[in-house]
């Protein structure tokens, strides 16, 4: 994740899915809880997933370690999360049926060098439609959020990556049926300023260990009680920047005006634990 943040453009190809066909439209809505890093995570695993069944990359399931049935890791992850009992999918020998484990069988097709690839790739295709798979899916988003949302750097790469999309959207290029949409921006390109809502500016205060991110100037009023704590857009709303969570950071009320509608690196000061 950090790595395609850090350099999106050298994995554009991948990320087409992302954003093309109008998928941009899907993070200008305001303060989504769903927000732009979730979407972000869930399209990169599924990718992923999708990529391990062209090799395809296994692991060794059962109890014999010289003859093991052999799985892929979709399903290899959802028996660790304890999402299923057992695998849903054994991936066939080209020259042996395909074994389910229900006990049934499907012959794979003589001569096809590509029968174990079609079978693995069919097999993902359709489980993408079902419960155990979003269940998966919502297991890894929230580990991968629980652990990127503390890196703001990250953060910043996927907005400013994000932001060159959504600054090229026009109002005159909304359906009738996509009003709502119309209605996020003051002009285009730029969406209108919207207060956080209480929960988004808990997050990143507490996330911000309740300092300016910049000069470390305490913003919790327990030491300064005039010190003001400002949730700045690390991506500018005037620069195509969303009203996400994960634009946000923690700056005092000089630091704040120093930075404007700029767009600069958030500083890499963390909490020190020891």
């Amino acid at each position: 994740m950090d790595t395609i943040m850090r350099d999106p453009f050298s994995y554009l190809r991948q990320l087409e899915g992302l954003t093309v066909n109008d998928g941009i439209y899907d993070f200008l809505p305001h303060w989504q809880k769903d927000s732009a890093l979730h979407k972000f995570i869930r399209f990169i695993a599924d990718e992923i997933l999708m990529d391990d069944t062209d090799g395809p990359t296994r692991v060794p399931f059962g109890s014999d370690p010289l003859y093991p049935d052999w799985i892929l890791p979709v399903d290899a992850a959802m028996l660790q999360y304890g999402i299923i009992d057992e695998p849903l999918f054994f991936i066939p020998d080209e020259s042996a049926p395909e074994r389910t484990p229900g006990g049934g069988s499907d012959s794979s097709e003589s001569g096809d060098p590509y029968c174990v690839v079609n079978a693995c790739y069919d097999y993902l295709l359709n489980l993408r439609w079902t419960q155990a798979y979003e269940d998966l899916m919502s297991r890894i988003t929230d580990e991968v959020f629980y652990v990127m949302f503390l890196n703001r750097r990250a953060l910043a790469n996927l907005n400013q990556f994000l932001a060159r999309y959504a600054g090229e959207v026009t109002t005159d290029g909304f359906d009738a049926d996509e009003a709502s949409l119309m209605n996020l921006f003051v002009r285009d390109g730029e969406l209108k300023r919207v207060r956080p809502p209480m929960w988004a500016r808990r997050a990143v205060f507490y996330r911000d260990r309740g300092r300016c991110t910049t000069c470390g100037t305490d913003l919790s009023g327990l030491i300064d009680t005039l010190n003001v704590g400002n949730y700045d857009h690390m991506m500018p709303l005037a620069r195509g920047g969303l009203n996400d969570v994960t634009n946000l950071q923690l700056l005092c009320e000089n630091c704040n005006s120093k930075k404007y509608d700029k767009v600069e690196d958030p500083s890499n000061r963390y909490r020190r634990w020891y």
